[in-house]
């Protein structure tokens, strides 16, 4: 009777999938390049054209132009030691599937700051990607989000960043407290563990793995396919999930291995995952069940397609060039601090509300894992 619920659990998650909205992992990014000409700032602002579905704005939209001219005009504000700068101007454009707009502001003596609204109210987690164009060539980017939302100008018309490591670690902090993939395999993982010492061994195989991977990937050692990244991160929180919704079935293993298989057959069907790694995800869900210290190793595992999800965003941030030794260590040390500042909290939420443990969030983790992964391969 009870792997009969079980597999009716399946099967209703399975049905979820289709209806399920779910956001993808790739952060919402918008660019900017400014220039400064004695008390004038000139912006060059380019948005993707994916970027208007997320801030609720149709591309199709007669007066989607004049709607971003505003939002760019209105979502940036430079100001000097005179106050705020006036007589905005700004006109967009479409040029392939980007929106430019280009934007000027004059300032009552030499500009000091620049401070974005841009998008960050309607956008959760959206970054904007700041540059100054000198003398010398371009300085940047510069991340700036809802909790970082302005830059300090030089008097030489260049932005002034703040130390490499500090505003890496925060970036490192922020992202995976807002990457809701990230944090829907933590979720699994705590849920599945009987004690604090298999979280703890868990825990370490996922950070050993997603540093490795962030480390090569970020030095340009190993550069895989973003598609396959992203599919096999969804794939990987569906396995761990359909392992606690099975927990404590003398078969769990027997409806585990076929709906992985059925997931990575559907990712190499559509190109996104290679043979070799579809197989590997079937073998990989059928570990459960082993001995700390072996689980920790399958989560290393995956840990590693995680790492390179964490290099992508670094990518962006540094326009595809190699980060320096701090501020990667910065990074990646924030990412651990977001990891511990989600997970310590939960686990101590966990141990005083046994409902937690009951398969519905489980089932919703496996529910998102299966909306997600097929959201990217489509």
């Amino acid at each position: 009777m009870r792997a009969d619920a079980a597999r009716r659990g399946l099967l209703l998650c399975a049905l979820l999938c289709a209806a399920l909205p779910a956001q993808a992992h790739n952060r919402s990014v918008s660019y900017s390049t400014w220039t400064v000409e004695d008390a004038v700032l000139h912006a060059q602002v380019r948005l993707p054209g994916v970027e208007l579905n997320r801030a609720s704005l149709h591309p199709q939209n007669p007066r989607i132009l004049d709607e971003l001219a505003t939002r760019v005009r209105e979502g940036f504000v430079p100001s000097s030691s005179a106050g705020r700068c006036t007589d905005a101007s700004a006109v967009a454009r479409r040029s392939g599937a980007d929106f430019i707009v280009e934007a000027r502001w004059r300032c009552d003596g030499p500009p000091q700051q620049i401070e974005t609204r841009f998008l960050l109210d309607a956008i959760a987690g959206h970054l904007h990607l700041l540059q100054m164009r000198t003398g010398d060539g371009l300085i940047g980017p510069f991340a700036l989000s809802a909790a970082r939302p302005r830059v300090r100008v030089d008097a030489q018309g260049a932005a002034v960043p703040e130390p490499a490591f500090s505003r890496y670690l925060w970036l490192g902090a922020e992202h995976i407290l807002i990457g809701w993939d990230h944090l829907a395999f933590l979720v699994v993982l705590l849920l599945g563990a009987a004690s604090l010492r298999q979280l703890a061994w868990r825990i370490t195989g996922f950070t050993v793995g997603h540093s490795a991977t962030l480390i090569l990937a970020t030095l340009g050692a190993v550069q895989p396919p973003a598609l396959m990244v992203e599919s096999f991160i969804a794939l990987t929180i569906a396995c761990f999930a359909a392992e606690r919704v099975l927990a404590g079935q003398a078969r769990a293993a027997a409806h585990i291995a076929p709906l992985t298989g059925a997931l990575a057959l559907a990712g190499w069907i559509a190109g996104a995952l290679p043979w070799p790694l579809a197989a590997a995800a079937v073998l990989l869900s059928l570990g459960g069940g082993l001995d700390a210290r072996l689980d920790s190793l399958r989560t290393g595992l995956f840990g590693l397609f995680h790492g390179f999800g964490f290099a992508g965003v670094l990518g962006e941030l540094n326009a595809g060039q190699a980060v320096p030794a701090l501020p990667l260590a910065g990074f990646n040390l924030g990412v651990e601090l977001g990891q511990l500042l989600f997970v310590l909290p939960l686990w101590w939420f966990a141990r005083r509300w046994p409902a937690l443990h009951r398969p519905w969030l489980p089932a919703l983790m496996l529910a998102l894992g299966c909306a997600w992964f097929f959201q990217r391969i489509a």
